[in-house]
This record gives structure tokens, sequence and C-alpha cells, in this order.
């Protein structure tokens, strides 16, 4: 895990290492008025974000410049990154291509550009579980239901969260899987003998999930 988890770090920070801007928490600003406030979700049940705890992070946008957050979170309901500062919830207003929740060795790192699929669009943003020649990646939305008990004069909504799995192959096709080797041999039948060489030297069955992706990120 920590091979490709450094790899990954490398790319992001690599990639984009270029100018470093710190937020300016005095002003609430990111580089000026490169912000807009959101609502908060306070009249729902629960929040649409993926943590409970809002980390420190990495916004990195689409001019190649790095933004520290002090307070990130992604929103799975509108598929946005958004900050917190000083009890208020922004979303950056220049265009985010990638950003990490929590440091750049150990933190989830989100990326778009892929293909689209399903309900996803180019625009939409995955975690990158495996960055190798074949991609892991964990999409999740979600979506709000509406709750209110029968006879209830007040409406109550919740959000509902689902997780899908995709790989992305090396010619940047995608296709989605189940958390099993079954499914993985089948979305890669071309790296299916490797994957299972692979497996044997780690004495690995691809039983757990974990052990899925230790194998995919020696692909």
């Amino acid at each position: 895990m920590k091979k490709y988890a450094l790899i990954f770090s490398c790319l992001i920070t690599g990639t984009l290492s270029a100018q470093v801007n710190t937020n300016q928490f005095g002003t609430n600003q990111i580089e000026g008025s490169n912000q807009i406030a959101v609502g908060t979700y306070t009249e729902y049940e629960n929040q649409p974000y993926v943590s409970a705890d809002w980390s420190k992070g990495i916004l990195l946008a689409a001019d190649g410049k790095r933004y520290m957050v002090q307070k990130l979170n992604y929103n799975a309901y509108n598929d946005r990154p958004e900050y917190q500062e000083q009890e208020k919830t922004f979303q950056p207003r220049f265009e985010v291509k990638a950003f990490v929740l929590g440091d750049t060795i150990t933190g989830a790192k989100y990326r778009k550009g892929f293909a689209a699929i399903d309900q996803q669009s180019p625009k939409s943003f995955y975690e990158v579980l495996v960055d190798r020649q074949v991609k892991l990646l964990k999409y999740t939305k979600a979506s709000l239901l509406d709750v209110t008990s029968f006879n209830s004069a007040t409406r109550q909504k919740k959000f509902d969260f689902n997780t899908m799995y995709y790989l992305v192959k090396p010619d940047q096709s995608i296709v989605r899987i189940k958390k099993d080797k079954k499914s993985i041999l089948e979305a890669l039948p071309e790296q299916a003998e490797r994957i299972e060489e692979i497996a044997k030297e780690r004495k690995s069955k691809m039983k757990s999930w974990e052990d899925i992706q230790q194998v995919l990120a020696e692909l």
C-alpha cells in the first residue's frame, strides 16, 4: 500500500509543485476573491461529505497552482471539494483538477478527467486507489432522499451514499467492477496472467480488498 501511495504522492506533488498559494485565513480568501460561499446542510439528517471530519488538504488548480487549506472535504452530492474557514463553507471558484484530503503520502487522492461511464462525466471526481498502468478508482455519490414520516407535518431529508469501483485500462477505457478477484480478472483479460503471477509471488489469494489493491499496484 505504501508503494503506490508514494508513487501517487510523487505524481501529484511533482506535477503540481509549481507555485504554492497559502490561504489567508484572516480574510477568508484564496487568492483574492477566488471563492464562492455555499450553503450548509443543517436542515437535513446528515451531511453529504465523505468524511465526518474536515482535515487539512491540498487543492490543485487547472493552471497548476496548488492551494493548501486547513479544513477540506469532498461533497459527494454536488461532486465538488469544499473548504471551511471561520465556520463558513466555501467552494473554490477556480477549476480544481485534483485534490488531497490529508497529507500527500497517506491522504485520499482525488482526480477528474477519466472517461464517461454510468452517470459520471470527465468532470466527476474519483478517489484514486491505485495509480499504475491500470488505475483503480472509487466513486462515491450522495443522493438526497425524502424520509418524512407518515402524517408528519415536517419534511425530513437525508443523504444516501452509494460507492462504486472502476478500473481504468492502459488504453484509458474504464469499466465498473466488483470488489473481488473474479471481477478484476474478467475486466483485465490481457493482464490476467500477470495478475496471477504477482499474486503467486506475494502468496496472496486476493481474497481481501487490500490484497487486490496491492497486486494491482504491482502491475
